[in-house]
């Protein structure tokens, strides 16, 4: 029987989107992807979710496959729910994968104050007089500079973003003891590699392998070599 190979996608991302990379795991694993709610197939929920949301809409999917307990790969935000299911709930799951995981938010950085400062101001400050004419340009420029998935969203899913956005785990990857592989891009402008490497410095005994001038969507860039770390640490 094959290992059965979980993943988890980011924000914005789907089971279309990993595509490339499961036509490749699917010689060697059961791949499962589910879309996230707000994505893909999946409606937004009713009402303001969370980490904690999130990882029981997973847990609740997993529960249709079979006894085998599957290998967790989160990416990205999918980093963030797998983390929490792996530090709540260990005996469901066999491993844990993490690529460009966002799990430490504590640091405010530039990006986010100007992310707050979005966030509260609406678009109020640009309906000013000297600034009206510049709106458009101002905001796509102060939003390029958050580096920001905030102005891609509306209604819901913006209160979901802002709430999820906010939720640091450093004390949940502390606990985790599965044993954990973590890979990020050197040139991740999402999520920085300083993060990538607390994190494994918090995980203990997890193993850090960075792609070299690998960015954030690692499944997107270069599957072959996101899929060969993968191989490599399962078998």
């Amino acid at each position: 029987m094959k290992p059965q190979l979980l993943i988890i996608p980011g924000w914005g991302g789907t089971k279309t989107s990993w595509k490339n990379f499961m036509n490749l795991a699917q010689t060697d694993f059961d791949v499962y992807c589910f879309d996230l709610p707000c994505f893909g197939e999946e409606p937004c929920p009713t009402e303001i979710w969370g980490i904690e949301e999130y990882a029981e809409f997973v847990r609740k999917k997993t529960k249709n496959l079979n006894s085998v307990k599957p290998i967790l790969l989160g990416h990205s935000f999918g980093g963030q729910i797998a983390a929490y299911l792996a530090a709540n709930y260990p005996e469901e799951f066999s491993k844990l994968i993490l690529s460009g995981a966002a799990i430490l938010r504590q640091t405010p950085s530039a990006k986010k104050i100007i992310f707050q400062f979005l966030a509260k101001t609406g678009g109020f400050i640009f309906k000013l007089p000297l600034l009206n004419r510049a709106a458009d340009f101002m905001k796509k420029a102060l939003y390029r500079l958050a580096n920001s998935d905030y102005n891609r969203t509306s209604g819901m899913k913006r209160e979901i973003y802002q709430k999820i956005i906010n939720q640091d785990l450093s004390a949940l990857a502390a606990r985790i003891n599965l044993p954990t592989l973590i890979i990020w891009g050197e040139n991740d402008g999402y999520v920085p590699l300083k993060q990538g490497k607390k994190l494994s410095e918090l995980i203990v005994g997890s193993k850090l392998e960075i792609v070299p001038g690998g960015k954030h969507g690692l499944h997107l860039q270069t599957p072959e070599k996101l899929y060969g770390l993968v191989k490599n640490f399962i078998f």
